[in-house]
């Protein structure tokens, strides 16, 4: 049986609290869902709208134009609030390799796409015809889309897939090695000779790679198994929107939306089943049988504080000595924000602290400067169209060293 000793504790604000201030006195974006950075510059800033547009926009404050660095609108499709463009990362070596990769939603048939795109740096645009897709994976409802696609520290492509939409995962997809969906892959972009792309509901054994448009790292831990996806990293995820890598420890953070009772967060392991849809969190599922060899969250909250959880980063940056080493997520729906501690000792302990007064916004996505710095962006209200970036202050301008 599966037994979870988590001792879960959630306070009210901290006496060291965050401010959120705007990164540009004017500029608004349409359903912006993340911020990135190309690892060359801190000067401008990446920001992914969910239409299909990404726009290319100075981190002054006064900026007021907002230019076009890739437009996808043709090939991406929006019939459902959880789809869209929803994430992109720059190729780790930007400089001399100057690609990036995108995760979005197509129809005809209902689909996720991988793709990477080209940039040309004299003109600071990517090409939309530049487009070689990678990996197709066949969504049967519109939700649940998962969306977070970033390079890990070993230079592989990590990808966080929802469990293919409706509710209470209807095909058990999360529990199922045979499918992508509901889990995290692990990929080398680099592609096979006389590659082509592969869909998720065709299942291939690893020993058989002719057919992919990029590798299987020999180290994943399914690479052998012919009953599993060669891609898999880990299993049992539900709808892991935004995660990341701790950049002094090299862990991978995941924020896992729960169905109607949890939401969790989960630091995700090769190899490791996070059970879901055998449970929501710690609890079991809809009668559910729990079993062993399943991996607890490190925290979860109840529908009281939230109901959709935006993952977020551990903080190393300078200007919030407080904050450093603690993970800091968001709620969506309820505006809140945390800084969670966690310990490893035979009994589990996890810590969330309210770090904010007021959160000026439904967060959707955080982001890290290049220095260590949080900004996030999202939406007045939740489902709202128009939204902004903000920085992460110590509140009141206190000494920052």
């Amino acid at each position: 049986m599966f037994i979870a000793k988590i001792i879960l504790t959630l306070t009210s604000a901290s006496t060291q609290s965050v401010e959120f201030v705007p990164m540009h006195t004017s500029l608004t974006f349409n359903d912006p869902v993340q911020a990135v950075y190309d690892g060359t510059t801190d000067k401008f800033l990446y920001v992914v709208e969910k239409n299909g547009v990404v726009r290319r926009v100075s981190t002054q404050k006064n900026e007021v134009n907002q230019p076009v660095f890739l437009d996808i609108r043709d090939k991406c499709t929006v019939s459902h609030s959880e789809e869209g463009l929803l994430s992109m990362v720059f190729h780790p070596e930007y400089e001399t390799t100057p690609e990036l990769f995108v995760w979005y939603t197509a129809a005809n048939p209902r689909r996720c796409v991988l793709s990477r795109f080209t940039a040309d740096k004299e003109t600071n645009t990517a090409n939309a015809k530049s487009e070689k897709i990678l990996l197709e994976v066949n969504q049967p409802w519109g939700n649940h889309n998962g969306g977070t696609v970033l390079f890990g520290p070993d230079g592989y492509i990590y990808l966080g897939i929802g469990d293919g939409g409706a509710s209470n995962d209807p095909h058990k997809n999360g529990q199922n090695k045979k499918t992508l969906l509901g889990s995290i892959i692990r990929i080398d972009p680099k592609a096979q000779e006389n590659s082509t792309q592969h869909t998720s509901d065709q299942p291939l054994s690893s020993h058989s790679t002719d057919s992919l448009a990029y590798s299987i790292p020999e180290d994943n831990p399914f690479a052998t198994d012919d009953s599993a996806r060669g891609e898999l990293w880990a299993t049992g995820l539900r709808n892991p929107w935004r995660m990341s890598f701790d950049r002094e420890t090299g862990k991978l953070w995941v924020g896992d939306v729960g169905q109607n009772k949890w939401e969790e967060i989960d630091v995700v392991e090769k190899g490791k089943n996070y059970g879901w849809n055998i449970r929501e969190g710690t609890h079991q599922f809809m009668g559910n049988e729990t079993q062993e060899n399943t991996t607890p969250p490190v925290f979860e909250y109840g529908r009281r504080m939230g109901g959709s959880i935006t993952g977020g980063y551990v903080y190393r940056g300078k200007q919030i000595p407080h904050l450093v080493g603690k993970y800091i997520y968001a709620d969506y729906l309820s505006r809140r924000t945390w800084a969670l501690t966690t310990q490893s000792k035979e009994v589990e302990s996890a810590t969330s602290v309210k770090i904010a007064k007021a959160t000026p916004l439904s967060i959707s996505s955080f982001s890290e400067t290049p220095d260590g710095e949080l900004l996030v962006c999202g939406f007045e209200t939740p489902y709202a169209r128009t939204g902004k970036i903000f920085t992460l202050v110590q509140e009141h301008g206190e000494t920052r060293k």
